[in-house]
């Protein structure tokens, strides 16, 4: 299946995507923050990141900005709870830096093992 980042600051919810992800065999490596993600960033390339939006150090705003320079092939997948703010707002700004698919936190897992398995499959075609 795919190598995937997870970046999310909220250890319930990293947690829990996580064994979401592991289960449908997923391998999965975390992030606590964008800054933390960026430098893993520079020493191995998952096949999906999955960002959280509002974190502390570095937003997935910006994370997602600056992955897409460095790497524009990498699927991103972009989730907001929007902290004290509507999280649609970010999660378009989010879309137009390059996110392939957002979702609203809480995140219906099933919508986002789906969404994985549309962006892998898309990235195989791509390859074929």
């Amino acid at each position: 299946m795919a190598k995937i980042l997870l970046v999310e600051d909220d250890d319930l919810v990293r947690d829990m995507l996580t064994q979401v992800l592991q289960r449908a065999s997923h391998t999965v490596t975390c992030a606590t923050n964008g800054e933390d993600a960026a430098e893993y960033l520079k020493k191995e390339m998952p096949d999906i990141m999955v960002t959280d939006i509002i974190m502390p150090k570095k937003s997935g705003i910006t994370l997602i900005s600056e992955v897409k320079n460095r790497h524009p092939e990498m699927e991103i997948i972009a989730i907001s709870g929007g902290g004290r703010l509507d999280p649609t707002g970010y999660l378009d700004l989010s879309e137009s830096l390059g996110a392939s698919v957002s979702f609203e936190k809480p995140v219906d897992n099933t919508a986002l093992l789906m969404a994985i398995d549309l962006l892998l499959h898309g990235k195989k075609e791509k390859v074929e």
